[in-house]
């Protein structure tokens, strides 16, 4: 007998190796774990007078307009506040316990206020209230009112469309020595005026799925079932993963009906060996949280051969693109043709948004997706719809992508504002449907064709017409509005340029929120904005660097032109009206002119203040050649010396060309720096005047 079960026992075993490694499952069903109703604080938002708007939030994050309601007579019978609802619950049980209501207030313009204040608590059909001491006093200032609510039987959320209401009154309210506008103002809804409730509900449920192990590669999905959505996942204070102690960062979180599949992506080192792991997730919903929400389950894991890529399973729900991605521009423009501005715009982005775009490459023309999701309507191929949900995104699904951006320009401004959550006008200059052809889109995904949250970028190539004093821009705050809570792009990188040719140039530059540099060249003007990062909401509010396109006058060349012309032309009448007369007036003012035009020349002035500051500096010019007194033997050696000083380089060609004569007194040699004759000129050495004449 004992020898048969060793038989079974052996075939058991072999039957058992004979099992693919990489369609192990550790669990047959999900599990759910965590978690019970505790208490959370709720806090106060939005209009709470007006019945329906004032809303109730665990998450810390929503904090950040202030809301309140004056009481500005006495009252002497059941007056409602304001009132609050939790708009989506989470089903489960709640216990006998008590809440507690904490609001802010502050008395002005009174010696104190007396009052009884109440507050209700609505669940489903039932109600209960609790109360402040009888007619506590509330002296002048900022302050507290805090009532307590005893839940005295437990009951049971039986759906998330369940409000739970609570509802703050006051019975009396005296007001002590009432001046002008005196009253109570009761305030909530910012961090400062954090007025809360203090319930003891069920918030989340951690419902742990099957794991499935490819080579070793590990994806763990966990359900967070909450009233609140993708909320639960998308505004938590903080979370932590662990697999046997040590902390796993690679998470992708997709849209659940029941709120949010968080999956876990793992690739077990090579020392692990097969066995039980330890799974544990902890959420705080709030910076205030004391407690955090904390679930996890063992599974037996059992690792086949290969590194199993990076984790490259494909979840079946839709990845999330909030959560923070990073996303980089670059922009080169350049006038093409005299007529057309060729634009290749450069987008790069990592984190959230990169996994829901390798998601939803493998995902192609799935008409088995919500009607709101960007890949069902996207037209696929046989080549597609073979080699969907495979786990890898194949060349032929980026070719049909790209294709389906390039085909259409309707279609590629729809992905880039629904999609990828960019105003498409702003960053590419222009809508695509009126550029001058429908633009080229590349996508690259860096080699990494798995499911992961690396680097993509998207190379767009486009025309634009040229239109002669119209205002166009070389990007314009190109990130569209998105939840502070829950922003899909937390970081902004940008690096952009605009060259024009020789013969076209900018009237008007202008920009905010960023740095620019704008020259002017011979052959071309440059518009550049350095590679510049900006994170958070105000900076990534406010960013435009724009431009207009001037006529033929404010091109580089022509510009040119009419500069030297305005310098060539002052210089000239200057010269003649010095002649006979000291020229230091002359080259000091000329060093001011070049200045002048080289700097408004370069850092591409506009035109019209261009010409202004020349013709200013040109009459400054003859303004000093004019006062400029006749010259005499003394001024004229003191002008040579002025020249000498100022004009190194050339005086030291002029000397070189200069007749030298030798004093007979002294014997020193001397220039003679003037062509008239007959001349007088002067020994610096012996005081001798000599006379010059041929």
């Amino acid at each position: 007998m004992r020898s048969r079960f060793s038989v079974v026992l052996i075939l058991c075993s072999l039957f058992l190796m004979s099992i693919p490694n990489d369609q192990f499952v550790g669990i047959a069903d999900g599990e759910v774990t965590c978690c019970d109703a505790v208490g959370i604080d709720y806090y106060l938002l939005c209009e709470g007078e007006e019945t329906g708007k004032g809303t109730m939030s665990p998450f810390s994050v929503d904090l950040g307009t202030e809301n309140d309601v004056w009481i500005t007579s006495s009252v002497s019978q059941l007056t409602e506040v304001a009132r609050w609802s939790i708009p989506h619950t989470t089903t489960g049980s709640y216990p006998q316990a008590t809440w507690n209501l904490n609001v802010n207030y502050e008395v002005e313009n009174a010696a104190g206020a007396q009052a009884n204040v109440s507050a209700e608590v609505k669940i489903g059909g039932k109600s209960w209230f609790g109360y402040s001491n009888t007619n506590p006093t509330y002296t002048p200032g900022l302050g507290t009112i805090d009532v307590s609510i005893d839940i005295d039987e437990e009951g049971q959320i039986l759906s998330s469309g369940e409000l739970i209401v609570v509802i703050l009154s006051v019975q009396t309210l005296i007001l002590n020595s009432p001046g002008d506008d005196a009253g109570i103002r009761f305030i909530w809804g910012t961090e400062e005026f954090a007025s809360k409730l203090d319930a003891t509900i069920p918030l989340v449920n951690m419902d742990w799925q099957p794991a499935i192990v490819e080579g070793r590669a590990v994806q763990i999905p966990v359900i967070l079932k909450s009233g609140e959505g993708t909320a639960i996942w998308d505004k938590r204070a903080e979370s932590e993963i662990k697999i046997d102690g040590v902390v796993v960062n690679t998470v992708m979180p997709t849209v659940h009906n029941d709120g949010v599949e968080v999956i876990i992506n793992w690739v077990a080192p090579e020392t692990a060996e097969d066995g039980v792991y330890e799974v544990n997730l902890s959420i705080s919903v709030s910076d205030d949280q004391i407690q955090p929400f904390i679930g996890g389950f063992s599974y037996a894991l059992v690792f086949g051969s290969g590194g199993g890529g990076s984790g490259s399973i494909f979840p079946d729900n839709e990845p999330l693109r909030s959560g923070g991605s990073q996303l980089s521009v670059k922009i080169d423009a350049r006038v093409e043709s005299g007529d057309r501005i060729r634009r290749t715009t450069q987008i790069e982005f990592e984190g959230p948004m990169a996994t829901w775009m390798r998601w939803g490459l493998d995902n192609i023309g799935n008409e088995t997706l919500d009607s709101r999701s960007q890949w069902r309507d996207i037209q696929g191929s046989s080549s597609t719809e073979s080699s969907r949900n495979n786990d890898l995104v194949d060349n032929t699904e980026i070719q049909a992508l790209e294709t389906h951006l390039s085909g259409r320009a309707s279609a590629l401004k729809k992905f880039m504002f629904d999609g990828l959550m960019l105003e498409p006008a702003r960053l590419l200059g222009v809508e695509p449907i009126e550029a001058a052809a429908a633009p080229s889109v590349e996508i690259d995904l860096k080699d990494e064709f798995g499911f992961t949250d690396s680097a993509i970028t998207i190379t767009i190539e486009s025309l634009e017409n040229i239109k002669i004093g119209e205002k166009r821009v070389l990007f314009d705050n190109f990130i569209r509005p998105q939840a502070s809570t829950t922003p899909i792009w937390t970081e902004l990188t940008i690096d952009a340029k605009l060259l024009t040719s020789i013969m076209v140039g900018t009237s008007v530059v202008d920009g905010s929120g960023i740095n620019y540099q704008h020259n002017r060249l011979l052959a071309t003007e440059s518009l550049r904005v350095s590679s510049t990062t900006l994170n958070g909401e105000e900076e990534m509010s406010d960013f435009s660097v724009a431009y207009v396109i001037g006529d033929i006058t404010h091109s580089p060349l022509i510009s040119l032109i009419e500069s030297l012309a305005i310098v060539i032309l002052f210089s000239l009448v200057s010269l003649k009206l010095t002649k006979n007369k000291t020229r230091t007036g002359f080259w000091l003012t000329s060093i001011l002119f070049t200045g002048v035009w080289g700097y408004s020349y370069f850092f591409a002035l506009p035109l019209f203040i261009m010409i202004g500051a020349l013709i200013i500096t040109g009459f400054m010019m003859l303004s000093v050649a004019v006062i400029t007194p006749k010259i005499s033997l003394e001024d004229s050696l003191h002008d040579e010396a002025a020249y000498v000083s100022i004009m190194p380089l050339i005086s030291l060609k002029r000397t070189k060309r200069t007749p030298v004569i030798e004093c007979p007194k002294c014997l020193e040699s001397i220039q003679v720096l003037t062509k008239e004759r007959p001349v007088k000129i002067l020994c610096k050495v012996c005081n001798t005047r000599l006379k010059i004449s041929e």
